[in-house]
């Protein structure tokens, strides 16, 4: 039985993974810091998957060793800051595991997205570099776009954390012809045990590139589903680059919506292609589920 290691197994992704890694037969492992161990409502369904409950910090070397220390595997879904995740590379690198996937990897491919246009992505390639040369034997696995975050929006970032999703205005950018691709976080984390369970998955990336759609044709899509028409406003290439100039996070619905980077091929295997037996959710059966629930919450 291998054991794994769960770091963010609280939230949307990392939850999943620790289903996904429980119903593998995983001798399961969590870390959580230790406010949220103190969290009954947040630690029921990992105690109910019978996770063994690590607590410590990615800040803290020495708890990420002890926890490192105990498992076969690590999985890593938090967004964080580089200085943290050299932290994790460094305890990992010492104690010792064989296989690692980094949270460098749950976004665009590397070999799609442009150096320098999206600051946090740019952390998460240092990152990688340092998993590199570290010689850790990892896994990446390149997601592109989140169900929770771009399905359930309608492909508009900025209403992202609203109440009620999908939103009953939506922003559409440039031409809305330009084809993307999604996942859901269920299918995220089957893809992700299944390459750990892949000899040959050992320094390797992999892209998921599922549901290819455009923003015109998600739009369309969830009025099909649902019956509601959202409205739409209409933002161009350039007002988006100031929006972009105010807050650069949101540099993302430029490699989506604009340059197309998570649609472009890239010499990175895709998952649906090295593991056929798997299955994806598709959107539309998201937004069924979505429109039968009256939206969902985020």
């Amino acid at each position: 039985m291998s054991s794994t290691l769960i770091i963010g197994a609280t939230g949307l992704l990392g939850s999943e993974m620790a289903k996904a890694s429980a119903r593998n037969g995983d001798s399961l492992h969590v870390l959580v810091r230790p406010a949220t161990a103190g969290n009954e409502e947040r630690m029921r369904p990992l105690r109910d998957l019978g996770a063994t409950v690590h607590v410590g910090d990615l800040d803290d070397y020495d708890s990420l060793v002890r926890a490192v220390g105990k498992v076969d595997r690590v999985i890593s879904s938090v967004h964080v800051g580089s200085a943290s995740e050299m932290t994790l590379v460094r305890a990992i690198k010492d104690a010792g595991v064989s296989r690692y996937v980094p949270s460098a990897g749950f976004g665009l491919d590397f070999a799609a997205a442009a150096p320098g246009s999206i600051e946090p992505l740019d952390i998460k390639r240092a990152v990688f570099d340092a998993v590199r040369q570290a010689d850790l034997p990892y896994t990446v696995i390149y997601t592109n776009g989140f169900f929770s975050t771009w399905v359930a929006t309608l492909g508009d970032l900025t209403r992202f954390g609203s109440t009620s999703l999908p939103p009953d205005e939506v922003t559409l950018y440039g031409d809305g012809n330009v084809p993307a691709t999604f996942v859901s976080e269920k299918d995220i984390a089957a893809v992700t045990l299944r390459a750990l369970e892949d000899p040959g998955a050992v320094r390797r990336e992999i892209r998921i590139a599922q549901n290819r759609i455009t923003q015109n044709e998600m739009i369309e899509l969830w009025r099909k589903v649902s019956g509601r028409s959202p409205g739409i406003k209409h933002m161009n290439a350039d007002e988006l680059e100031a929006l972009i100039a105010a807050v650069p996070g949101l540099a993302l619905l430029r490699a989506f919506w604009i340059r197309g980077e998570t649609a472009l091929e890239t010499a990175t295997p895709e998952a649906g292609a090295l593991y056929p037996e798997l299955r994806f959710e598709s959107i539309e059966s998201a937004f069924v589920e979505m429109a039968a629930g009256g939206g969902r919450t985020v």
